[in-house]
């Protein structure tokens, strides 16, 4: 799959974006490892071709693997096509651009499948990394109208956390990167900085939702305690009376 342009990127965001997702939107790569809000963006527009029990959130690559196993044998070849285990790897490894190539490509496959009024005349084989012809590419780019057939007017608001969002301050992240020799052009250490700075904010966000979880559930357990208390007290109230009537 092609390497998209920063325009190709900011359509495909503000797309997701505007696709109502069981999960806030973090971070796209880790978002969508487990396949789970793939089988949700499709079955957002073809229901019926995607059961949606059949796909858990999971931390493992295994139940990962089975996920995105279970999406290219029963759904991706309703729509005429199949990824391969090599980008099925990188996207649960998180494989920066991995994701928004696959999302690319789906958008791509299922205004076709639309506009073929659902039917898939000609299923296409799993396609090979790295052995797609030029002609292919002309005709896989020139397939991709600017703007996707699907109707937008009908999608709820924007959330306030969108990948667009996220794109652009990665953008700019970017741009302020001191440049050096090299055959990425990067700094390395600058941008293992952000990556861990990254991850270190989500686990701080993961902590304090855990935090404010814990102390939902000591309130409850204080209320259920006085609720115990009060419950004993009243049984020990009638006992005596029963006692005393005795």
């Amino acid at each position: 799959m092609a390497t998209l342009t920063d325009d190709e990127l900011q359509k495909l965001y503000t797309w997701i974006d505007e696709i109502p997702l069981s999960r806030p939107k973090r971070n796209i790569g880790r978002d969508f490892a487990d396949c789970v809000l793939v089988a949700e963006v499709i079955s957002h527009y073809f229901p019926k071709i995607v059961q949606l029990h059949n796909y858990s959130a999971a931390n493992s690559t295994p139940q990962k693997m089975y996920n995105w196993n279970t999406l290219n044998g029963k759904v991706l070849t309703k729509l005429g096509w199949q990824i391969s285990k090599e980008d099925i790897e990188h996207i649960i490894m998180s494989k920066p651009g991995s994701i928004e190539r696959f999302l690319h490509q789906l958008q791509f496959k299922m205004a076709k499948y639309r506009a073929n009024g659902g039917v898939v005349r000609a299923p296409a084989p799993a396609p090979v990394r790295n052995k797609y012809s030029q002609q292919q590419k002309q005709q896989q780019q020139r397939a991709v109208p600017p703007n996707p057939p699907m109707s937008h007017n009908s999608f709820p608001p924007k959330t306030p956390t969108t990948y667009n969002a996220m794109d652009n301050q990665m953008v700019g992240r970017r741009q302020a990167m001191p440049q050096q020799a090299g055959n990425n052009g990067y700094d390395r250490d600058a941008l293992q900085r952000e990556v861990d700075e990254e991850i270190l904010l989500e686990k701080e966000q993961t902590i304090q939702e855990l935090r404010e979880t814990v102390e939902i559930l000591e309130l409850k357990i204080s209320k259920l305690e006085q609720l115990v208390r009060l419950k004993d007290s009243k049984i020990t109230k009638l006992q005596g009376q029963m006692a005393q009537q005795e």
